[in-house]
């Protein structure tokens, strides 16, 4: 990029990214960009996106052993050069790198040698849900831009730094000391650029009562939390008085967000929402406009591409496949990762951004139901088995074509007719008359990151 030191024909970068590559240089072209059409957007991800094969080509063991890589290099090359408009066809030849490959090459996706302005390099380990920890490499052009997208979020959200933020999140055992410790700031990245009010953070697998009980004493204008702590919370708030006194905005992360919980916070706390969409692997992916509250993806550091089953690119309205290409990480580039997830794409947004947008992100395979009539969908609505007085949390897990376990944890133990309407509350919600098994058990675990899958099939989808 302009901003980037020469290394063995650096990349041609970002065009708007400034030199050197610093915090308040990227949000002044942040700041230009966004306005920028999708046309002008995808045209300039194009010599990037060929840069980084070529440097995978060369630099990267996984990508040097593979056949397909320098024929591709050469052919983005030269319709780069010839026939610009042609780019995303030849992009999509290049094949799919999928988790379970991602897995199996380990060492062999990172690069032997990375250009000094990118070092120090970091490991970034996810596990997900599924526990199976993949290592990526983030670089200090890559957390750089992570700063400044973060502190693109805040703005576009219009927040104001001086007052309380807190987060509701998973904490690494070793930091757990600390919780619920007010700090003076918000911390990096904002305390880099901004004068900010205080801060709290709460370990997410606290129990409802003590996280209602510090929301209460630290009362936050801004909180963040995971979707599926919201109803429980409320719930344990409720018993309390109600919305936190100076609640202003909850900033949603790590799982998809429920309408219904959007709607209940929207009418009972009368507060906005918003959600981030991120992996661990790249980083951001897609936030909201304030003006709109559309889903916008952040082109200038990802390409996301939503692909149907034949790996052509989706139209608005369609859902389909999310498929990631990081453009500025040369320690471990991943071409054309797919995520694991489907989304489905938006039209353009009225607020100007040309920035492209996503309808809604639905989720990932392992959360799909499947019936024995051959249909397939994301659930929503499950937790409205709560209603069931006696259920304190639920998850919902598909151990068969025809059979729906629900797992849940209970204040008191179940009667006949609490049963029937668990089971009523499932046929409803998942439109299928499934075979129904309630199990009330003592917990329900959250992944290793503190997610929680409200819905998990285990036929086999990954």
């Amino acid at each position: 990029m302009q901003g980037q030191k020469k290394h063995k024909g650096a990349a041609p970068g970002w065009p708007a990214f400034p030199s050197p590559l610093t915090l308040a240089g990227l949000l002044d072209s942040l700041t230009v960009s966004q306005w920028w059409s999708p046309e002008e957007l995808a045209l300039a991800q194009q010599p990037q996106l060929a840069w980084l094969v070529k440097w995978a080509s060369t630099e990267v063991p996984y990508y040097q052993e593979s056949a397909w890589v320098r024929p591709a290099s050469q052919a983005l090359a030269a319709v780069l050069a010839q026939e610009p408009a042609r780019f995303p066809e030849v992009w999509r030849t290049l094949p799919l790198l999928t988790k379970p490959e991602l897995r199996r090459q380990g060492q062999a996706l990172h690069a032997r040698t990375v250009p000094q302005s990118d070092k120090p390099l970091k490991p970034v380990l996810t596990s997900g849900s599924t526990g199976i920890p993949v290592e990526v490499r983030s670089t200090s052009t890559t957390r750089q831009i992570w700063n400044a997208l973060t502190l693109r979020e805040h703005l576009w959200s219009r927040r104001d730094f001086t007052k309380r933020m807190g987060a509701i999140r998973y904490i690494s055992q070793e930091k757990r000391g600390g919780e619920g410790t007010v700090r003076s700031g918000w911390g990096a990245p904002v305390a880099l650029r901004y004068r900010s009010g205080p801060s709290s953070f709460m370990h997410i697998g606290n129990s409802m009562e003590t996280l209602a009980d510090w929301l209460l004493r630290f009362d936050p204008h801004y909180l963040l939390a995971y979707p599926s702590i919201l109803e429980p919370l409320m719930d344990a708030m409720a018993t309390r008085g109600g919305a936190p006194p100076s609640l202003e905005e909850i900033r949603l992360i790590s799982e998809p967000l429920d309408p219904g919980v959007e709607a209940r916070l929207r009418g009972e706390w009368q507060v906005r929402s918003t959600d981030i969409y991120s992996a661990n692997e790249v980083g951001y992916l897609a936030f909201r406009c304030r003006e709109q509250g559309r889903l916008h993806l952040q082109s200038e550091a990802v390409l996301v591409e939503i692909l149907d089953e034949a790996g052509q690119a989706c139209a608005p309205g369609e859902s389909g496949r999310v498929v990631i290409t990081a453009l500025h990480n040369l320690a471990t580039p991943l071409l054309r990762y797919e995520l694991g997830d489907y989304a489905t794409v938006g039209e353009r947004c009225p607020c100007g951004r040309g920035l492209p947008v996503l309808g809604r992100v639905q989720g990932r395979v392992r959360n799909l139901v499947r019936t024995p009539d051959g249909r397939y969908f994301w659930p929503s609505q499950l937790m409205g088995i709560r209603s069931v007085t006696a259920i304190i949390q639920a998850q919902f897990v598909q151990t068969a074509l025809d059979t729906v376990e629900v797992r849940v944890v209970c204040s008191r133990a179940l009667s006949p007719a609490d049963i029937a309407e668990a089971v009523a509350k499932t046929h409803r919600a998942l439109g299928y008359p499934f075979e129904v098994v309630v199990v009330p058990v003592e917990s329900i675990p959250r992944g290793p990151t503190g997610k929680f899958e409200e819905f998990l099939s285990l036929l086999g989808n990954d």
